[in-house]
């Protein structure tokens, strides 16, 4: 019964005692819980270089799945100190992710409803995450670059010519 009992103010205390989720860098997207005790944090003293390859149509919280993980990652990483100079971050986006390059005149065309994309993507590229779309993949769905594509979003030969560019320049690739 006494174990019953304190696993009960366990339980509810447990509300009491949670953190809030944040967004300290990339406001409304990439939440975070920040935790004092963990295994492995960042080091505000290192380079952070991640290149994504944005390849899924998969969303979370209303947007694109992966360009909310690098909101996410540039969150954790500012959360714990590490200075924004530290921060290099590129993505480029081919595939089913393709659509989410179009202007809301073209998304809407295209599908009917609002690019939900298009505050993200801003607020990415003005903390200076380069987004590029592969111009295979842009052809492949018909999207034209020059009348079509949102201009904050560059355009590239390919993502098979991306990926190993950033790579040599010693970018971690993330899927």
């Amino acid at each position: 019964m006494i174990r019953f009992v304190f696993f009960l103010l366990v339980i509810i205390s447990l509300p009491i005692q949670a953190q809030s989720w944040k967004t300290p860098a990339i406001e409304g997207y990439g939440r975070i819980i920040e935790y004092e005790e963990v295994a492995i944090k960042p080091n505000p003293q290192k380079e952070y270089k991640m290149f994504f390859h944005i390849t899924n149509k998969k969303e979370r919280d209303g947007v694109n799945a992966s360009l909310w993980k690098i909101a996410r990652l540039i969150n954790l990483l500012e959360a714990n100190h590490v200075p924004k100079e530290n921060i290099q971050v590129a993505a480029v986006i081919s595939g089913e992710a393709s659509p989410i390059v179009l202007t809301e005149k073209a998304y809407k065309l295209k599908k009917g409803k609002s690019n939900p994309n298009l505050d993200l993507i801003k607020k990415l590229t003005d903390y200076g995450v380069p987004i590029n779309i592969c111009g295979q993949a842009a052809a492949e769905r018909g999207i034209n670059p020059e009348t079509e594509m949102n201009p904050l979003i560059k355009l590239t030969l390919s993502a098979l010519i991306d990926i190993p560019t950033y790579q040599m320049q010693g970018y971690t690739i993330i899927r």
